[in-house]
């Protein structure tokens, strides 16, 4: 069966699936912020972003929530979508110790999203205000770049200029050394 992927839009969805989803849309609209957006069937895998990238022409990127051992600090990281991930190197990078991923419940507690939905648009969230926001020099590096809208089956395209506008903050930006995937 094909992925599914709409034709390229502007302007928010008619209805929201979740508070940090129209908070997204409202932040955007409210600072005249230019954006493309695509509905999609859940992206979740390389494979479906594939096919997000050829819908927009852009590379999609992932983003991964991370927390320490206690899980009371928390770093947002954005990374190519066919780039390995690998804990040590990010922590290394930081100058941090080790860190995992964060469980769904302290995604949606601090995000408001699911797994596969993270987004650096959610820390436009009060519960993100301590999050570190962290981006491979490569990603930042781009004009546009393609992120979830909150939810897996949502992508927006945007500016990283306006993106950071957007949020108020400038990311820390570190290397990740891995080769990207085909």
């Amino acid at each position: 069966m094909a992925f599914y992927t709409s034709e390229v839009m502007t302007g928010a969805p008619a209805s929201f699936k979740s508070d940090t989803q129209k908070l997204i849309y409202d932040s955007l609209e409210a600072a005249g912020i230019p954006y493309t957006r695509i509905e999609s069937d859940p992206g979740v895998s390389m494979d479906d972003c594939l096919n997000i990238d050829k819908a927009f022409g852009i590379d999609t990127v992932k983003t991964i929530l991370l927390t320490n051992r206690q899980k009371n600090k928390f770093w947002l990281y954005v990374t190519h979508a066919r780039k390995p991930f690998i804990t040590k190197e990010f922590g290394a990078s930081l100058q941090i110790p080790r860190v995992s991923f964060a469980d769904e419940e302290l995604m949606k507690q601090i995000l408001g999203t699911p797994h596969g939905a993270a987004t650096p648009f959610a820390l436009l969230r009060p519960e993100a205000a301590e999050v570190t926001f962290v981006m491979d020099s490569d990603v930042a590096a781009r004009d546009k770049i393609v992120l979830t809208d909150g939810d897996a089956c949502g992508f927006i395209a945007i500016a990283n200029r306006d993106l950071f506008t957007l949020l108020n903050r400038t990311p820390t930006l570190i290397e990740n050394p891995a080769p990207i995937l085909s």
